[in-house]
């Protein structure tokens, strides 16, 4: 008998972190998953709507990271990160955090 694995990778570490807070001067939000990703997105929205320049996506310098270039301006506030991605096994999987910008 074969045993089939349903495997999810799981968010290890998020930039800044899931309730926290940053400074309004914060360049970029990130994800760091437990396995490589095949693809995904990350948007990132503020009081005043859309922050993330485009919409964000694998970091090339590691698979297991999505990134999300923010805008210069960002205003101080509330804050939520939406991902999804389709995981190196091919499972969709998706989430969001919500973190505080402050001046």
């Amino acid at each position: 008998m074969t045993a089939i694995a349903i495997a999810h990778v799981d968010v290890e570490k998020t930039s800044p972190k899931r309730g926290g807070s940053a400074k309004t001067s914060l360049s970029s939000v990130t994800v760091t998953f437990s396995g490589p990703l095949r693809r995904g997105t990350l948007r990132v929205t503020g009081p005043d709507g859309k922050v993330s320049i485009g919409k964000g996506g694998r970091d090339p310098r590691k698979i297991s990271r999505l990134i999300a270039e923010l805008k210069r301006s960002k205003p101080a506030g509330r804050y939520r990160a939406k991902w999804t991605l389709v995981a190196a096994d091919g499972h969709e999987q998706h989430g969001s955090f919500r973190f505080k910008l402050r001046r």
